[in-house]
């Protein structure tokens, strides 16, 4: 799995509105972020809308804000919003009665590895990365 420049574009789209209590103009939203077009910094913000961790406000004094604060974002909430799949392999995608011997094998090493994946990523709040309080993992540390 690579994550997209979107992804991070998202992440730096919630950093500049916890930075700016209330609401934000999404021209400002993309300024911070350095988001090439409107357009497209329009589409991340309506997936972060979507996915309920920014709220949208109409009228003169309208724009972004955050839904919730970053303590209560979780590093994969932003990744459902972002991305097309959070899965590891495709071999978890295709029916296990079509799997041959050999690939049951993997196919479990892989469900493993893609639990492990889900459960760290939402085990870690964006606030936690900008503390730098990340959770340990294993021998990693």
């Amino acid at each position: 799995m690579q994550l997209t420049m979107t992804t991070d574009y998202a992440i730096r789209c919630l950093l500049y509105l916890s930075q700016n209590n209330g609401v934000s103009t999404s021209q400002k939203v993309r300024e911070f972020a350095q988001i090439s077009s409107d357009e497209h910094t329009r589409k991340i913000l309506r997936q972060l809308k979507y996915g309920g961790l920014v709220r949208s406000d109409k009228g003169a004094n309208g724009g972004y804000a955050l839904a919730r604060p970053l303590s209560a974002i979780s590093f994969l909430d932003v990744v459902r919003c972002t991305e097309d799949s959070v899965r590891f392999n495709r071999l978890s995608s295709i029916d296990p009665s079509e799997y041959t011997e050999q690939q049951k094998a993997v196919a479990g090493f892989y469900s493993a590895t893609q639990q492990m994946l889900e459960e760290y990523l939402g085990s870690i709040t964006i606030q936690e990365i900008l503390d730098g309080k990340l959770p340990t993992w294993g021998k990693l540390n």
